[in-house]
């Protein structure tokens, strides 16, 4: 489960004797610290570990903070990120700024006003957060029509594909007693989790049988393509990060950033066994589908190599208690229909 109690720092310092500074004073203020030497280290942890901060020097060997800072803001993992830098590097930090970077700090770092930096940046981003959440629903609505109706244009069954997997999805809301805006936010995610596959030549789309290598790659695009168009609407940037990340696995060997464990986004750990079991369970052209059990079976197979273990079990429990009440429903139905009959008589 996420870490509740100590906020995760991540500090890239190649002056080793430097980092390892910054690092022992932030564990003593009751951060929880991780730390690099070089920004390919960086992102090694990034794809790894669920991190409220990223802390970087600009001026790193090989690649630069400001280059770093540019593949995190691609992944849309929506951490701020704050660089480290020297007087003389004060021009390249306003370029830092323009492509998304939240702040910076000067060397040599105060120590004291380290855990200022830290929260302020950290409390920055969770308030744009929470204004984007207010201030979007109109936008999102017509945002949603219009992007559905052109996935349901190009492919019918995508469309209710994704609304079965919005079904199932509120069932997992209800089941994890989210609050309003989450349910909001992970119904939009579900709805257009596939709307990359809008760019997917039709040719791969509807294919009825085994994708070829090179058509598997194209196809493995539409999470990374879903997540630039909807990118694109400042209000879904937390839908565009949902989107992007829902066929990462858990053990880290899914696509399109490797990302691992609780590094992968919340809601996208959740749209991913959503989406692989709608699809075990659904006829397709060139195949039935495997019912619910069977289905169940197979996603549970997979808890901790493809799927979030926790997750998979409050799943299995949510689909076998709403099956278990359908039964009572039914049941229920049909003595009513018994008695009337009876009483018709």
């Amino acid at each position: 489960m996420e870490e509740q109690n100590q906020k995760s720092v991540l500090i890239i310092e190649d002056d080793i004797d430097y980092g390892e500074m910054l690092a022992y004073a932030l564990k003593h203020m009751n951060y929880n610290v991780h730390l690099s030497y070089s920004a390919t280290g960086g992102l090694d942890i990034i794809r790894q570990k669920k991190l409220d901060i990223i802390l970087s020097d600009l001026k790193m060997p090989g690649m630069s903070g400001m280059e770093l800072a540019r593949r995190v803001i691609k992944m849309y993992l929506d951490i701020p990120i704050v660089l480290i830098t020297g007087l003389s590097d004060i021009s390249l930090v306003k370029q830092a700024v323009e492509i998304g970077v939240s702040d910076y700090i000067v060397k040599p770092v105060s120590i004291e006003e380290l855990p200022v930096v830290i929260e302020r940046n950290i409390y920055r981003k969770s308030l744009q957060k929470r204004v984007l959440q207010d201030n979007k629903a109109e936008t999102l609505l017509k945002a949603l029509k219009a992007l559905m109706r052109a996935l349901d244009a190009k492919d019918p069954y995508t469309y209710g594909h994704s609304q079965r997997v919005v079904k199932l999805a509120m069932r997992m809301a209800d089941k994890l007693n989210l609050e309003n805006g989450q349910r909001y936010t992970l119904q939009l995610s579900a709805s257009l989790h596939d709307i990359g596959k809008i760019g997917m030549p039709d040719n791969i789309l509807k294919k009825a049988d085994s994708l070829e290598d090179i058509e598997m790659n194209k196809a493995k695009d539409h999470p990374r393509i879903g997540s630039e168009i909807l990118g694109e609407i400042e209000e879904l940037s937390e839908v565009a990060s949902i989107v992007r990340h829902h066929h990462e696995r858990f053990d880290g060997k899914g696509y399109p950033d490797g990302l691992r464990g609780e590094a992968i986004p919340f809601f996208s750990r959740i749209l991913f066994i959503l989406d692989a079991y709608e699809a075990l369970a659904s006829d397709r052209v060139y195949r039935k589908g495997m019912g619910m059990q069977k289905s169940l079976e197979v996603i549970e197979k997979n808890a901790g190599s493809q799927f979030d273990p926790y997750l998979v079990k409050v799943f299995i429990e949510t689909m076998n208690e709403n099956s278990s009440n359908e039964t009572v429903k039914k049941a229920s139905d049909e003595n009513i229909s018994a008695s009337a009959v009876k009483n018709a008589g």
